[in-house]
């Protein structure tokens, strides 16, 4: 085969594809722009989840009407003089690519206005071809709208989602902008409504307003000229542990941010977010086509800082759960993880007295304090319980064993029709959850969701799932958490996807550590965690039992039999 040039249409097609994904791409790019223009206020206006028209105004310094053309060409820029300014970029954005992308795979249209001047310029790009421009009276600042995106690369359209899911995308996108740059005032529309409104305000405020909780704490740590800061709300449930991590502003993924915190053990669990500030050069940004990722010069000085800012936040006590662990701690003994699992030898039923417990239904088989095989003998000050069976002695952690067993409860009830309990007085559910169950209404009812529509297009959430350990999480955490399974692109079958997001929920039914057991509740929990097929660990890896087998005690204490 012969090599050849690609014709200059295709390769800015191609070059468009790296920057420009999906509508939320388009909105961070101009988003950027907007802030890097000293924008006090940005409007983003949606059709269709931005598939069909994106709107972005900010009231920033503006463009010259000489320069309007320039803003729209490859690699045209007023961030960068030379190539010593790659090595410390402070503007979000610096290629010149994000217009120029934009306009070639949309219908695009550019209005800008300096506000010394007396009149703006506008620009009109149909797939990267100018079709009219000239002077324009216009608000002072810059207005951006983009129709018809991919309209011209009907491969990319048909990998989008629908509107509501696009839709959700572009919010997390400006809320992510709320808690980067607090002090400018943010404002969604989609479809004529009111999805999301940030006046402005300090990073705390944001936080707690997008959280949708007041108890948000932050913690900062200097090492030397870099600067960590880790604000953190608790662990909800439904929710996973999450993490945002911002650079100098930019939001970024980045392996050392996440290594810092979760060095730190289970007590991360919570929504974080990190934000490091360091010398410009100190961070190389020009490392990935969509600026999504950084690379440090000096990465252990950043995991120190990072690191340190945790570690402050999370010196100060707390009694709330631990609801995600990134592996299995260590063990004070060597356990073969074989031995923990003699469950057939269960203690036989009888009935107990009718006192409810959180292990039993109402008239449900009882087992007694002490059978042939195992013995509750009682628990000590930590909460732990301790059994005897055969000649070895087992504790257990019981807020571990009993997330494992409504972990494995949720799984089951999610192999067949979920049951389904209607809320009294009905819920009302923000724009965005509204077009959420718009979109994923079949799936949702079978999941146990009903809804009933309004006449201004939101929807009363009306019923909801039926599941032992969902019952402390909010319906609408519920269902947000059901609309991030379904959204997710992960490859994984829906049910693991879900039981994966519903066994946070588990974690908060689960009994706590202190919990005072009976006799019976105690051997009815045993009975329980012998069902499972992986008794051997809660949902995230923490064991469940501690066995000391009874040829290692005799050993220990020097006996033969």
């Amino acid at each position: 085969m012969t090599i050849k040039r690609l014709p200059e249409d295709v390769t800015h097609r191609i070059a468009a594809g790296e920057v420009i994904e999906r509508p939320a791409s388009v909105v961070k790019e101009l988003l950027e722009n907007a802030l890097d223009a000293g924008a006090a206020r940005v409007t983003i206006r949606l059709v269709q989840g931005g598939t069909l028209s994106i709107v972005v105004e900010d009231d920033g310094h503006g463009i010259p009407a000489d320069e309007v053309p320039l803003a729209v060409e490859r690699f045209a820029t007023s961030k960068l003089e030379g190539i010593e300014d790659l090595e410390r970029i402070s503007t979000l954005g610096f290629r010149g690519e994000a217009l120029a992308s934009i306009a070639t795979v949309s219908r695009f249209e550019i209005r800008s206005r300096q506000g010394s001047s007396p009149e703006g310029a506008f620009l009109r790009i149909e797939g990267g071809h100018a079709v009219s421009g000239g002077a324009v009276e216009t608000a002072a600042g810059t207005r951006v709208q983009v129709d018809d995106l991919f309209f011209n690369l009907p491969a990319r359209r048909k990998f989008l989602k629908g509107s509501p899911a696009e839709q959700r995308r572009i919010l997390k996108v400006i809320q992510e902008t709320a808690l980067a740059a607090p002090h400018v005032a943010l404002l969604l529309v989609a479809d004529g409504k009111i999805l999301f409104r940030w006046e402005g305000g300090g990073r705390r405020e944001a936080l707690e307003s997008i959280l949708g909780t007041s108890d948000v704490r932050v913690a900062r740590f200097d090492r030397g000229t870099i600067r960590a800061e880790a604000w953190r709300a608790n662990a909800r449930p439904g929710k996973r542990t999450e993490v945002l991590s911002f650079v100098n502003s930019r939001r970024v993924t980045e392996p050392t941010i996440r290594s810092a915190l979760f060095a730190l053990g289970p007590e991360t669990a919570g929504e974080w977010v990190i934000l490091v500030d360091c010398p410009p050069g100190e961070v190389d940004v020009n490392i990935h086509p969509a600026k999504a990722e950084v690379r440090f010069r000096n990465s252990g000085a950043i995991y120190e800082a990072v690191h340190g800012a945790a570690k402050a936040l999370l010196s100060v006590g707390t009694d709330l759960p631990v609801l995600s662990v990134p592996g299995t701690p260590p063990s004070p003994f060597l356990i073969n993880q074989a031995e923990i699992s003699p469950w057939s030898r269960a203690a036989s039923p009888s009935e107990g007295n009718a006192q409810p417990s959180p292990f039993f239904p109402p008239g449900a088989p009882r087992d007694d304090a002490t059978t042939e095989e195992v013995s509750f003998l009682g628990s000590f000050s930590e909460g732990f319980l301790v059994y005897s069976e055969g000649d070895d002695l087992v504790l257990m952690d019981p807020h571990a064993a009993h997330e494992r067993v409504l972990f494995d409860e949720l799984n089951r009830a999610l192999e067949g029709p979920v049951p389904s309990q209607r809320l009294g007085l009905g819920q009302e559910l923000s724009p965005s959850l509204s077009s959420g169950a718009a979109e994923h209404g079949e799936e949702l009812s079978a999941l146990g969701f009903s809804f009933l529509g309004r006449d201004d297009g939101t929807m009363l959430l009306q019923a909801i799932p039926s599941c032992k350990g969902l019952e402390s999480v909010s319906p609408a955490d519920l269902l947000r958490g059901t609309l991030d399974a379904l959204d997710e692109n992960s490859g994984e079958p829906l049910g693991t996807r879900l039981a994966g997001r519903w066994a946070y929920a588990a974690c908060h039914g689960a009994v706590k550590l202190g919990h005072r057991f009976t006799p019976e509740e105690a051997l009815a929990l045993w009975r329980q965690l012998g069902r499972s097929r992986t008794p051997q660990a809660c949902p995230h890896g923490r064991p469940t039992l501690l066995r000391l087998a009874g040829a290692q005690m005799k050993r220990h204490f020097g006996r033969r039999d």
